[in-house]
């Protein structure tokens, strides 16, 4: 109990007030994220052509829904979770949009509504990660997919470290800390796995980086991945997962869930006509569904 009772206050005091723009990165660093999110830009537009029109994606862990941007091309609908309130503050509004301070265990839309469900380096601020990986497959269409991003516990450099008795962390804002295993292990009950990748090969390049220009480095980080790559497919520094869900059965509309009784309700309504709960709303556009204890 006492070990639940700490990571519930690891979890209070990291990730509600969380404000992305208090981390920086040097060079290499940001060459590797933008790879990522490149990829990951790549197998949306890859879905979206499966599908044959826009997308209705719920990205979990949203912060200032930045990748509404970069899919804005394939998305219908968004979905946007966060449970930082700090962030969702800078988010843009958005006719398609709709945002949620809540978290990945309790996503609050109806099952088989969703195409795709973003974990854009998420999964490892979570309180419960299996149960956010259960909560995505539930709101999934039959066909809808998955994709999650993270940083590699696996990669070579930790490797290196762990044959020097060096510390190996991940920062104080992460209550798990992933390698491509652990979440292959996560997601196959659910899925089939159709995308797998890791990138960001070059270690203890970050240091140097920021010596350098911005184009040599991209160059060199691109470089790097055609050569490790296809020899050392886990040991990058941060990884991608595509899953697909698994299953047949009926697609729905996207539609939102009491977060006080799980009931269907009509996005900014004041009341659920089931429990007649009041539903809270943060300046009139964001609905709040963080439990007051954790508040």
């Amino acid at each position: 109990m006492a070990v639940e009772a700490d990571k519930k206050r690891k979890w209070k005091e990291t990730q509600l007030p969380y404000d992305s723009e208090q981390f920086s990165y040097r060079n290499y660093t940001k060459a590797i994220i933008r790879r990522g999110h490149g990829l990951v830009v790549e197998y949306c537009e890859q879905v979206a052509r499966q599908n044959g029109g826009r997308l209705t994606v719920l990205d979990s862990g949203c912060g200032w829904t930045d990748f509404y941007g970069k899919l804005e091309h394939i998305i219908g609908s968004y979905v946007g979770i966060e449970p930082s309130l700090e962030e969702l503050q800078r988010a843009e509004s958005r006719e398609n949009q709709f945002l949620i301070r809540g978290v990945g265990e309790k996503m609050l839309v109806r099952d088989s509504c969703i195409d795709i469900v973003l974990h854009i380096a998420d999964l490892d601020h979570c309180f419960d990660a299996q149960k956010v990986v259960e909560e995505s497959f539930r709101v999934l269409k039959p066909g809808g997919a998955s994709i999650i991003l993270l940083e590699n516990r696996g990669r070579w450099a930790n490797d290196v470290r762990r044959m020097m008795r060096m510390e190996i962390s991940h920062g104080d804002e992460h209550l798990y800390y992933f390698d491509v295993d652990d979440v292959l292990s996560l997601v196959k009950p659910f899925g089939e796995v159709n995308y797998a990748r890791s990138y960001g090969f070059l270690a203890g390049f970050d240091w140097l980086s920021n010596a350098l220009p911005k184009s040599f480095v991209s160059g060199l980080e691109g470089m790097s991945n055609k050569l490790f790559a296809p020899m050392f497919p886990t040991k990058g520094q941060h990884f991608i997962i595509g899953v697909v869900r698994r299953g047949g059965g009926p697609s729905f509309p996207l539609g939102f869930l009491c977060p006080n009784c799980g009931n269907e309700f009509e996005w900014k309504t004041g009341e659920c006509l089931k429990c007649n709960n009041e539903i809270h709303w943060i300046h009139k556009t964001i609905l709040d569904a963080i439990d007051k204890e954790a508040k």
